[in-house]
């Protein structure tokens, strides 16, 4: 690793996070805990309760910065590298920072969407809704009098992240390299995974693309509601969305608890989130109770695009000029097309779409299978469907594993229903993966950090919503999508041209395989990707034997000749000695070396 003068602050401030808050309680989590000092021998404030770390840790993230925090909220879908009380605390953890001057917040909107505030919007409240290390939002009115909501980017911030990033993207490169624990446990595969959640959170453009798409996406939820975003006054460092008024999902009065009926909007939100991960593929991988707002009746709010089309009135072109104006045409033909019920009463809003995460289709039907499994309580399946996608160590043990995701996942149920949580479930499964040499995709982790927070904010709707009683009734409705999607005219079509190739291939392959066996000329080839390594360790053993009985020779030798030729007995010796100890010397170095690495 170079490590430039900028960068010694940079690697004291992360010596001494874990140092202070959690070097003892990772290094238990790695097997590591032989390396440390004992207990004993630590300054008392290292000697506390690992639930106090986990807060200071997480406090001191806060402190150090934007891309500590963002580190933070990456460490808080990896189990297999820190102890659970971390886990939990770094998925609260919020940026606590002073607002960006007002006088910045003008210049940096007059250079993006260029005209000054005054003339962009009727009224720009200059006090923060809210404030966040990366940005800031205001509330505004434009001219026509809808309400929005102003997003900016704190200006001089992406040189600061940069070099936090640059220094980060070193470290864990030189760990990886030079260290055991560094390639064990891929510090390298981390750090990249935040490059890329920064990257898209510091393009607001990427986060205005995220929410027309689930607005599209989720059309059909009539109790769902998604801020469309006014692309005119969006760029890459401001985003403009339409303000909904409504409450934290966990700050809902007693009394609107006692007028309304939570159950179905968490049906709904829950069914809206299994349509996202095994259909679309791409979820909103932060729903927590700060991202999801209560909206109750009576409420002044824009409409959705079921309302809109319900009220057969258009804010968009028929013909749109835009992908995002495109979407939005999209979202209202899938409302249009989906019953709407007539009891809709309470309403969620889901906001900030910065952090998302995208599904391959193999992936997708992975998250699929492994749902329905746990809907199920089938813990073989969830424990083939895991093995499956995941990375075994040589020394993993499938039936040992298997087993004990089976108990893991009958366990739940005897729970009652305020016990049953999916994504606390999904959490247990993976760090048992870790901790039995199995390495998950980091899919599977953001998948259940979204399932964890997402039991968090049904609960806090109502207590005794049961999620797994939604994914198993969810279950027959995606076979039947899926089998819809599978037998579309296009997708028949590339099914025909596919079928058609290989029957077109098929004889010649057949005469080549028929040829070949009739002239004994049918080869198999096979790959031992381990073969090498034995070869080398074979020749190893051979050397070594072949040494020590010439060294057994040479002191036979020399014990014969003794009696009758002391001179040249003793010498022989003497040889015999030093390539001796020459030989355990370079044994002993060889195998600590191997051990390191």
């Amino acid at each position: 690793m170079l490590l430039t003068p900028k960068h010694i602050p940079r690697l004291a401030a992360i010596v001494g996070l874990f140092t202070r808050y959690g070097l003892r309680d990772v290094a238990s989590q790695q097997g590591l805990i032989s390396l440390l000092p004992a207990e004993e021998d630590l300054p008392p404030e290292e000697v506390a309760e690992q639930k106090a770390h986990a807060v200071g840790f997480r406090n001191r993230l806060v402190e150090l910065g934007p891309a500590y925090v963002k580190l933070g909220q990456v460490l808080s879908t990896r189990p297999d590298l820190l102890p659970e009380a971390y886990i939990r605390e770094l998925e609260t953890l919020q940026d606590d920072v002073g607002p960006i001057p007002f006088e910045d917040v003008e210049l940096l909107i007059e250079q993006e969407l260029g005209g000054r505030i005054s003339k962009l919007f009727d009224f720009f409240n200059p006090e923060p809704l809210g404030t966040a290390s990366l940005g800031q939002v205001h509330g505004a009115r434009m001219r026509g009098g809808r309400e929005v909501v102003v997003k900016v980017q704190r200006p001089h911030i992406r040189g600061p992240l940069a070099d936090d990033l640059e220094f980060f993207h070193e470290l864990a490169a030189f760990m990886a390299e030079h260290t055991s624990v560094g390639s064990r446990i891929d510090v390298l595969g981390v750090i990249q995974q935040m490059e890329r959640a920064i990257a898209e959170e510091l393009d607001y453009r990427t986060e205005a693309r995220n929410a027309a798409t689930f607005r599209k996406s989720l059309a059909q939820f009539p109790r769902i509601m998604v801020p469309k975003v006014i692309e005119a006054y969006s760029s890459e460092r401001v985003l403009t969305t339409e303000r909904i008024h409504g409450v934290k999902v966990d700050k809902v009065s007693p009394l609107a608890r006692l007028e309304h009926d939570f159950t179905p909007v968490a049906d709904e939100l829950t069914r809206a989130y299994l349509k996202s991960i095994t259909l679309d593929g791409f979820f909103h991988a932060d729903p927590h109770p700060g991202n999801v707002f209560v909206v109750l009746p009576g409420t002044r709010n824009p409409m959705t695009p079921a309302e809109v089309v319900a009220g057969e009135r258009r804010d968009v072109p028929r013909t749109a000029t835009t992908p995002l104006a495109q979407m939005e045409v999209e979202a209202q033909a899938q409302a249009a097309a989906a019953p709407m019920p007539d009891d809709v009463d309470v309403r969620l809003a889901l906001i900030d779409f910065g952090m998302t995460a995208r599904l391959s289709t193999t992936m997708r039907d992975a998250a699929t299978r492994l749902l329905m499994a746990l809907g199920d309580n089938r813990g073989d399946e969830v424990a083939a469907t895991l093995i499956e996608q995941g990375q075994p160590t040589q020394d993993f043990d499938r039936a040992g594993y298997t087993r004990e995701i089976a108990t893991l996942i009958a366990r739940n149920v005897e729970l009652t229903a305020a016990e049953v949580q999916a994504g606390r479930i999904l959490f247990e499964v993976i760090d048992l993966s870790f901790q039995h040499g199995l390495r998950l995709p980091a899919e599977m982790t953001l998948l259940a950090k979204a399932l964890f927070n997402l039991d968090g904010v049904t609960r806090a709707l109502d207590p005794s919503y049961t999620p797994l009683d939604t994914i198993r009734a969810f279950g027959n409705e995606i076979a039947v999508e899926r089998a819809r999607r599978d037998l579309s005219p296009r997708r028949l079509y590339q099914i025909a041209m596919e079928g058609g190739d290989f029957l077109s291939r098929l004889p010649h392959r057949l005469d080549q395989i028929t040829r070949r066996l009739a002239d004994n000329d049918l080869a198999t080839h096979v790959d031992v990707p381990q073969l090498p390594a034995l070869i080398v360790a074979l020749q190893k053993v051979a050397n070594r034997i072949f040494s020590g009985l010439v060294l057994a020779g040479l002191l036979i030798a020399s014990a014969q000749l003794l009696p009758y030729w002391r001179t040249l007995g003793t010498t022989g010796f003497v040889i015999a000695a030093v390539l001796g100890v020459y030989m355990v010397l370079t044994i002993l170095m060889s195998d600590r070396k191997n051990d390191r690495g």
